[in-house]
């Protein structure tokens, strides 16, 4: 199975009386989200989307599943926001569903999610709006790397030794 891992776009800064999750995409953050959606989706779209109930997320969510014509609303999953791990491996092992999953999330939870699917010790961390495609065969402990998309040039790396650059 594909496992895509996405940050939430560029959002609003703190203001006072706004708590974090209440911060929305900015009309960059909603444009770059949109142009790498699309890109994601020519490339490999996303079957289902899981999300991160904060306001960011739930709308880089949205966009994604508006690029990839899907039927189905997006399932937010509060582990995501929460950093809890464990919970969302158990998850992704556990999807039995056809086609890519896409988790839309933060930092630093999707670098600690990706390293633990990889097994590996540094991970790049992710730019806003950028996406690291993962393959997890069922039965297996651990992912192999695919791609990752850059969004500042909707470049996609191949080789996960050359984003530790």
């Amino acid at each position: 199975m594909k496992i895509l891992l996405m940050r939430h776009g560029e959002a609003v800064d703190h203001a006072p009386g706004m708590g974090d999750g209440e911060r929305w995409l900015t009309a960059k953050g909603r444009r770059l989200t949109r142009e790498v959606a699309e890109a994601l989706v020519e490339h490999t779209a996303p079957a289902a989307v899981l999300t991160s109930p904060l306001v960011r997320a739930v709308q880089t969510a949205e966009i994604l599943v508006g690029a990839a014509k899907l039927e189905e609303p997006v399932t937010v999953v509060r582990e995501i926001a929460t950093g809890d791990v464990e919970a969302l491996l158990s998850l992704l092992r556990g999807y039995h569903g056809d086609g890519p999953l896409a988790v839309v999330g933060h930092e630093p939870t999707l670098s600690t999610l990706a390293m633990s699917l990889l097994n590996e010790r540094r991970w790049p961390g992710f730019d806003k709006s950028a996406v690291c495609c993962l393959t997890l065969k069922r039965g297996e402990s651990h992912a192999r790397f695919e791609w990752m998309l850059l969004p500042k040039k909707l470049k996609l790396v191949e080789d996960l030794h050359k984003l530790h650059g």
